[in-house]
């Protein structure tokens, strides 16, 4: 990242191998309208770092590498919501919440425990990336094609609870690939 250059990153906490395998049977269902999220890469996102220099990932990797945070327990809610961040940057894009639009995350909502607000707490509002808006979730993967969201809401979703191994930094490299910086283990 010399001469100024950022990139976008953002903090995950990897996800339990039985919620992965169970995902992974949920992705095989959802084939013909979904493009899958890669088994390696499922992580439930924590927060952003948008356009982050040099400067601003070693604050992030020395601030993840020190912490200790107790692993939180990962529940989906039954919630599931839709949309893109990179899609926004098109202005011809309008999202709605009715329909699921091509190349739009289908996203599951994870149960808000206070392990994970307190890893919430203690990362993304240290690094002053929290949102007001917080919705902690995973990707299962992007829309081939237009289709109902109450397709996408009348989802049979895993009930695995288990906890979460690992918290990371990872570099977004595309919609679908990402660069891992830093990987903690949780106690």
């Amino acid at each position: 990242m010399a001469n100024g250059r950022t990139v976008n990153a953002f903090l995950s906490l990897r996800l339990p191998p039985p919620l992965v395998d169970a995902l992974v049977a949920l992705q095989r269902k959802q084939r013909e309208r979904v493009e899958p999220q890669d088994p390696e890469r499922m992580h439930v996102t924590l927060g952003f770092l948008h356009d982050a220099d040099a400067a601003r990932l070693a604050d992030a990797a020395a601030l993840l590498s020190a912490g200790d945070w107790t692993a939180p327990r990962v529940r989906l809610t039954g919630e599931v919501r839709h949309g893109s961040w990179a899609l926004q940057k098109d202005p011809a894009y309008r999202h709605d919440a009715r329909t699921v639009r091509s190349q739009e995350q289908v996203r599951l909502g994870i149960e808000h425990t206070p392990e994970l607000a307190a890893l919430y707490d203690g990362t993304t509002r240290r690094l002053g990336v929290a949102e007001d808006d917080f919705w902690p979730h995973l990707t299962l993967g992007l829309a081939k094609h237009d289709f109902p969201a109450a397709e996408a809401e009348a989802l049979d979703l895993p009930s695995t609870t288990e906890t979460a191994p690992v918290v990371e930094l990872q570099q977004e490299l595309s919609v679908t690939d990402f660069r891992v910086l830093v990987h903690k283990a949780l106690t």
